[in-house]
């Protein structure tokens, strides 16, 4: 009986130290938001091919160069739970935008960047 208590606190701990290590959403937000209003940051979640891809058409359009004040770029194997814990683990190569808040857009389609584009010229 003490060696099965003693197991079971042993498991509760262990899933204690586990659920600690992995992010919550807040955590995750804090690090892919933006920092200045009215401007929204990228996270490419991809191999090398697909961030050039993106960064070829968002630099073809300038509203987003105008509105997207930071990029960063996540090898697949980089940051990965993140990507869980948004809901998007499966998404993968994908774009996410966020404002200072929350994420506003995300695709898989570097194209779809243009569309979120003219999106912003109606809306700021």
């Amino acid at each position: 009986m003490l060696h099965q208590v003693k197991f079971g606190l042993f498991l509760l701990g262990v899933a204690l130290i586990i659920a600690g290590c992995a992010p919550n959403k807040s955590v995750v937000l804090e690090n892919l938001v933006s920092k200045d209003k009215d401007r929204f940051s990228m996270q490419i979640f991809a191999n090398q091919d697909y961030s050039f891809e993106v960064n070829k058409v968002h630099n073809s359009e300038p509203t987003l160069l105008k509105y997207i004040q930071q990029v960063t770029i996540h090898s697949e194997a980089d940051k990965l739970q993140w990507l869980k814990v948004l809901g998007l683990e499966e998404e993968r190569p994908v774009v996410l935008i966020f404002d200072t808040e929350k994420m506003v857009f995300h695709t898989n389609d570097p194209e779809e960047l243009k569309e979120f584009s003219k999106s912003l010229i109606s809306s700021y």
